[in-house]
């Protein structure tokens, strides 16, 4: 889904991700952290399907508008339980530039993370859903068959 001012929406994983940017405070997300900046993201596969394994990383890049100018938009994750002592809807406030890709992405970076199921990422901008991608992360032989359509040597995972 995607509704104006966004004109494009681009999904799929990074298949042997390495974290880069700096980490911000989020307390509204299980690790209470997020990371800004770094290197635009390119995907390796455009697929809504995900090996749920360390190392993967899969979303969104999306653009708005060229006439929105600088707003600030709500980044919402939901995914299935990774136990009590964690979130299951995560969010954090953000900025959208119009005419500028803007990216949203998820790293599996711990193993409790690893959690199979619907998840979806969501751009809110003043109270209104602007985007919206579904994604189905998989565990266990389904994962390992997903990452073999990999382009990338010596994977990690």
């Amino acid at each position: 889904l995607i509704a104006p001012p966004i004109e494009h929406i681009e999904f799929g994983i990074i298949c042997d991700y390495r974290p880069q940017g700096q980490e911000f405070a989020a307390p509204d997300t299980s690790a209470g952290l997020i990371r800004r900046g770094g290197d635009p993201i390119v995907f390796d596969i455009a697929t809504d399907q995900v090996p749920g394994l360390l190392g993967i990383a899969f979303g969104i890049r999306f653009l708005a508008s060229p006439d929105i100018g600088n707003r600030a938009v709500t980044m919402v994750t939901r995914h299935p339980s990774f136990g009590t002592e964690y979130k299951d809807v995560e969010s954090w406030p953000s900025d959208l530039t119009g005419g500028t890709f803007s990216a949203r992405y998820f790293y599996f970076e711990y193993d409790y993370e690893l959690a199979p199921g619907p998840w979806s990422m969501e751009v809110w901008l003043d109270g209104r859903m602007i985007v919206r991608q579904d994604f189905t992360v998989h565990t266990g032989a389904a994962a390992r068959e997903l990452l073999d359509q990999c382009p990338t040597e010596g994977l990690s995972s």
